[in-house]
């Protein structure tokens, strides 16, 4: 019981420490150093080390030993430090001196520090984008669809600017926004396509939804827990707007009609998921898949669609169900000429089966 103490206490201390904004990385890794000993099981022994790029941290007793625990500082799929947790006296169960709640509690510090360390880079990010803003004609030309869109949704001159403060681009396959990481902006794309997913064990996911443009990304995180409750990457290369997500709950605070706006534009989007759950559930392989396709021709496309964009794995991920098994639908849908197949695009030649189908 007393080290469960120690371990809620290393949790929510770490907490406070990371949601301090004030502290420089430097000064919130020193005192994350400082904090992770003193939940070990034994404290008097235990010195710790947080390495981060060319920078190292640890604390005064700090030496290497046999009796160690590691845990890797990952971003963006890249390992760019580590935690060291070491026991500097010999004790006599060295096989099992680490305690399987202490693996879980550096898992999971490690966890929130990644989440840290990305919401800093996208900060530092964010102030370059400010300064070097692009002025370029066509960046100007499409900057001014976006204006008039937000202009239908009730928003005045000056609330634009707060909104469009910040572009940014990413390329096929980037990274827009990581599940489990602070939710410190949202997103409006503006051109390209992105995709919305969960992700689950062993690199299985459910990617739930496919953006277009113009589209908010990420308002669930707006209020309620800080996190993102999903990932979304791009398909393609995309266009969007970074907007911080208190700058949003200000405007939302004193612009009571678009606030109404977001809200119906929310609750739809809430029930296209639900319809999607529903598919899922209650639907075979087939069905789904047929609804699928009809999904990404009407919704996305609006004709063929394109598989240099979307790709069969992609589909699949949308239908819940392997690539194995699309693949092979897709090529009966093909033989029976409901659809069409090419190197670079499905097209659906009976629509009317393939809605028979979709039921199912």
């Amino acid at each position: 019981m007393e080290y469960q103490h120690k371990e809620l206490s290393c949790l929510y201390k770490a907490d406070e420490i990371l949601s301090d904004y004030e502290l420089s990385i430097d000064e919130a890794l020193q005192k994350l150093v400082t904090l992770l000993p003193q939940a070990w099981r034994y404290s008097d022994s235990c010195e710790a080390s947080i390495q981060w790029g060319e920078k190292t941290f640890q604390t005064a007793g700090f030496r290497n030993t046999i009796l160690k625990m590691q845990s890797d500082i990952v971003l963006e799929s890249k390992v760019e430090g580590q935690i060291t947790i070491v026991y500097t006296k010999n004790m006599r169960e060295e096989k099992g001196v680490f305690l399987s709640g202490e693996h879980q509690l550096l898992k999971a510090i490690t966890t929130k520090l990644n989440s840290y360390l990305v919401y800093h880079r996208l900060q530092e990010t964010i102030s370059s984008l400010q300064v070097h803003s692009s002025t370029d004609g066509e960046s100007n030309k499409t900057e001014q669809e976006v204006i008039n869109w937000l202009r239908t949704q009730d928003l005045k001159e000056e609330e634009i600017k707060e909104l469009l403060r910040v572009k940014i681009e990413f390329k096929k396959g980037e990274t827009i926004f990581k599940q489990g990481a602070i939710a410190s902006y949202l997103i409006l794309l503006h051109s390209g396509l992105s995709k919305n997913y969960v992700e689950g064990n062993f690199d299985k996911g459910f990617n739930f939804k496919i953006v277009k443009p113009i589209s908010f990304i990420g308002l669930s995180s707006v209020y309620g827990k800080n996190i993102y409750a999903f990932s979304g990457s791009a398909l393609t290369k995309c266009k969007a707007y970074l907007i911080d997500v208190q700058t949003f709950k200000s405007i939302m605070s004193r612009n009571h009609a678009f606030t109404n706006r977001i809200l119906n534009w929310y609750c739809n989007t809430t029930q296209s998921h639900l319809n999607r759950m529903s598919s899922i559930a209650n639907k075979q392989a087939l069905g789904r898949l047929s609804e699928t396709l009809l999904y990404l021709a009407n919704d996305i496309f609006n004709g063929k669609i394109i598989t240099t964009n979307v790709s069969r794995k992609d589909i699949a991920e949308l239908a819940a169900m392997s690539t194995e098994s699309a693949v092979r639908f897709l090529s009966d849908l093909k033989k029976d000429k409901i659809i069409d197949i090419t190197s670079n695009h499905i097209e659906i030649l009976k629509r009317e089966v393939l809605t028979l189908l979709s039921n199912n």
